[in-house]
């Protein structure tokens, strides 16, 4: 009955909370950097509803299956709120790795347009041509760019659904010295090209030297962070342990625990992480 009781209870805050978000007016903000992170991330098929249905699914699915086996309340908050977290972090961790895959990608889509424009090819039909021989990484995004070229003849109109395809701040760049490179023509447009191919090429090898440096510390948050909470659901299976975190000094145990492995776990990725790339304007 607790058990009802208390998932009763997270629905209608879920509800209260959904309909005063309804009224505020930072839920545009926070719905464009959702929507933002799912387009980064290359998730295209959900959307800002989509992804809060789903954290609240796994909140309840995990709510129930952790005090079903414990019998503990407060551990089963806590798992559950772990879990309706994980789909957030997967948006993040596969934004990072796209971002990775795209910044590795680059020098050499960079290096066969400048050979295409040599020579004597147009720059829109050496973009055009990325989509088939392009890095693979890349191709998905130049076969939009082609899509729209031939329809529209635009180069300016094919670059825009090439950024928003992409959505990364090196293509951001990209994008804007491709234009500019269109704009000035000339002797000039080989140089703009292997100019910006050699900085992309260049911050990659600073990325991942300093990466390889500190993945150990990435590694040790990671560990550091779960293995506590690994324990405490194991040692929740028994009664006797289930009932004193259940208890108020047990609870508070709890947050406090949650507390300092959060912020914990911030400050060792803190410590590690690059400054995050911004996208530029439209």
């Amino acid at each position: 009955m607790s058990v009802l009781v208390a998932l009763a209870g997270a629905a209608g805050l879920v509800l209260v909370f959904d309909g005063l978000g309804a009224r505020a007016p930072s839920r545009g903000r926070r719905r464009a950097r959702i929507d933002a992170l799912l387009s980064e991330a290359g998730v295209r098929t959900l959307s800002a509803r989509g992804l809060a249905a789903l954290c609240a699914t796994g909140w309840t699915a995990a709510f129930v299956v952790v005090a079903g086996a414990t019998g503990s309340l407060s551990v089963a908050v806590a798992s559950a709120t772990a879990v309706a977290w994980s789909p957030v972090a997967w948006l993040r961790t596969r934004r990072a790795r796209r971002r990775g895959a795209f910044r590795e990608a680059w020098p050499d889509a960079l290096a066969a347009t400048v050979s295409a424009v040599r020579a004597g090819v147009s720059l829109g039909e050496a973009c055009v041509a990325l989509a088939q021989r392009g890095p693979r990484e890349l191709r998905p995004a130049f076969a939009s760019f082609s899509a729209t070229y031939w329809s529209t003849g635009s180069f300016r109109a094919a670059l825009d659904r090439l950024r928003d395809e992409l959505a990364d701040p090196v293509g951001d760049r990209v994008v804007a010295a491709l234009a500019l490179a269109h704009d000035v023509g000339g002797t000039d447009l080989v140089r703009v090209l292997r100019t910006l191919g050699d900085f992309v090429r260049e911050d990659l090898r600073v990325r991942k030297e300093i990466e390889a440096r500190w993945s150990w510390t990435v590694t040790a948050a990671r560990v550091a962070a779960a293995a506590p909470w690994i324990v405490l659901l194991l040692m929740s299976t028994r009664a006797e342990t289930a009932r004193a975190y259940d208890s108020p000094t047990g609870v508070v145990v709890l947050g406090v625990g949650a507390a300092a492995t959060f912020a914990g776990y911030r400050l060792m990725l803190a410590a590690a992480r690059l400054p995050d790339e911004r996208r530029l304007g439209p």
